[in-house]
C-alpha cells in the first residue's frame, strides 16, 4: 500500500523508504493497553461492531498490547478501573482492569440519553485520568469542515457548492440557482441517516419529488407533492437540527445505482499515513445513498470505474483519488489536531469529474472487504500498530514524520 509522508506545502508524496524506527521494548505486553471505547446496550454481544473489535482484541498480544472493550461511564475513579469485555474465541467475558492507557473511540450512541451518557464518561476518564488519550481526533460538523476545507486553494476546486439549510425561503432559493433539484444532509449525521433529496418535475414544476432516509435508516419516497406541502414536510423533518445543500451530483453508474467512493487512511506503526483500501459503495438502483447500512454494496474501486469510464481514465482518477486524500488529510490534520485513520467520501459524476464529499473519524471496515482477506486483515492491524507507536513514544514525539528527513 502507498505509504505518505507529508512535504513541502503539506502536499504528500509516495515515498520508497521509510525511516528505521527504534525497536520497542521486550516484555511490555500488559502494560500497554488499549481501551475500545463502547456504548454498551441489551442484547448480545453487549456493542456494536462485535466481530471487528473481536478481531483488534485478538490481535493485541501480536503488537504487545492488551486490549479490551469498555463504556466510559463504568468508570471508578477511586481505583482507577473500568468495567472491560474481552473474548476468548466466540465467548465474551466482563472483568475489572485499570483504565486503559489509550482510548480508541468506537462508540455508536443509539440515543440521546446514551450520548449523553457516553459524552459524560468519556470527559469524566480524560479528567480524572490526564495520562489518558484518545487515539483518534475529532471534526466538528460537516458545515465547519467544509468551510476549513474551502480556504485551500488545492481543495476548492474538489469541493460541490454548499450553504447551510435556513428554512424553506433558502431552499427554494437554491432550487432556482440548482436545476430544480438538492440534496440535504445533517451537518452531523452517519449512515445516510435523515438524507433528503428533493427535485422538480420537469413538466410540471410545481409539484416536487422528495426521496430519502429516515432516522431509522429507513427509506422513503414521494413521488408528487404539492411544493408547499413538500417544503412543510421537509422544514417539519430537519427541526432545529443543523443541514447542509448541496447540489443533485451525477454520481450513478451503468444501471442507475448511486454510488460513491470511499478510501480508508490510516496510519501505520510508524506514524506515516498509507492507503489502506480504496472501495466503491454501489446502493441499491432507487436509493439516493451508497452507503452499506442503507443496502449498498462493495466493490473494488478500479474494477468498478473500469466499468464506468474504461482502464485508462479508471487508473488515472485512482491517483487523483490518492492525492486528494492526501491533500484533504493535511488541511484537516491542520485545523483539527491528529487523526489515526479517517474513511474520506467521494463522488465521481459520469464526466469524470471528481469531488470530495465528506470525511469520517469512525470509519467502518465493511467496504474493505471486497479488497481481499490481507487488505481486511491490515485494516485491523495498522490501528494497533499505530497505538504502539504512540504508547512507546515520549509526550510531543508522536508526529515524527515532520522531523526533518
Amino acid at each position: 500500500m502507498p505509504v505518505f509522508s507529508p512535504v513541502s506545502k503539506g502536499s504528500f508524496l509516495t515515498r520508497e523508504r521509510l525511516r528505521d524506527v527504534p525497536a520497542p521494548p521486550e516484555g511490555d505486553g500488559p502494560a500497554l493497553s488499549l481501551g475500545i471505547a463502547v456504548c454498551e446496550r441489551g442484547g448480545y454481544p453487549p456493542f456494536a461492531e462485535a466481530a471487528f473489535i473481536r478481531r483488534l482484541v485478538a490481535a493485541g498480544p501480536k503488537h504487545g498490547l492488551r486490549v479490551f472493550a469498555f463504556a466510559p461511564w463504568t468508570l471508578d475513579e477511586e481505583q482507577g478501573t473500568v468495567f472491560a469485555w474481552s473474548s476468548r474465541g466466540a465467548e465474551w467475558r466482563r472483568e475489572t482492569l485499570p483504565a486503559p492507557s489509550l482510548v480508541y473511540d468506537r462508540a455508536w450512541p443509539g440515543d440521546a440519553r446514551e450520548r449523553r451518557l457516553y459524552r459524560e464518561g468519556l470527559r469524566q476518564l480524560l479528567r480524572s485520568r490526564p495520562k489518558v488519550r484518545l487515539m483518534n481526533g475529532r471534526l466538528p460538523g460537516k458545515l465547519d469542515v467544509y468551510r476549513s476545507l474551502r480556504q485551500e486553494s488545492r481543495l476548492a476546486g474538489l469541493l460541490p457548492p454548499t450553504k447551510p439549510y435556513e428554512g424553506t425561503i433558502a431552499l427554494r432559493d437554491w432550487l432556482a440557482e440548482h436545476h430544480g433539484a438538492a440534496f440535504l444532509k445533517p451537518s452531523h449525521g452517519s449512515k445516510g441517516r435523515r438524507v433528503i433529496a428533493v427535485a422538480r418535475h420537469a413538466e410540471e414544476p410545481e409539484m416536487l419529488r422528495i426521496q430519502g432516509r429516515n432516522a431509522a435508516n429507513v427509506p422513503f419516497h414521494l413521488a408528487r407533492i404539492p411544493e408547499e406541502e413538500a417544503f412543510s414536510r421537509i422544514d417539519k423533518a430537519i427541526g432545529s437540527r443543523a443541514y447542509l445543500m448541496q447540489p443533485m451530483l451525477d454520481l450513478r453508474g451503468t444501471s442507475g445505482e448511486p454510488f460513491d467512493i470511499r478510501a480508508l487512511m490510516q496510519r501505520n506503526g510508524s506514524g506515516r499515513w498509507a492507503v489502506a483500501g480504496i472501495a466503491a459503495r454501489c446502493g441499491r438502483a432507487h436509493s439516493v445513498t451508497a452507503n452499506l447500512h442503507g443496502g449498498g454494496k462493495a466493490r473494488r474501486a478500479k474494477d468498478y470505474l473500469t466499468v464506468l469510464f474504461g482502464r485508462e481514465q479508471a487508473d488515472r482518477l485512482h491517483e487523483e483519488l490518492i492525492e486528494a486524500s492526501g491533500d484533504v488529510i493535511d488541511c484537516l490534520e491542520s485545523k483539527y489536531g491528529r487523526f489515526s485513520e479517517l474513511g474520506l467520501d467521494f463522488g465521481i459524476e459520469r464526466s469524470g469529474r471528481l469531488w470530495f464529499l465528506e470525511a469520517n473519524t469512525k470509519p467502518g471496515r465493511a467496504s474493505m472487504a471486497c479488497a481481499g482477506e490481507s487488505a481486511a486483515a491490515d485494516a485491523v492491524d495498522r490501528p494497533l500498530a499505530y497505538a504502539r507507536y504512540i504508547l512507546l513514544r515520549p509526550p510531543g514525539r508522536v508526529f515524527h514524520e515532520f522531523d526533518p528527513m
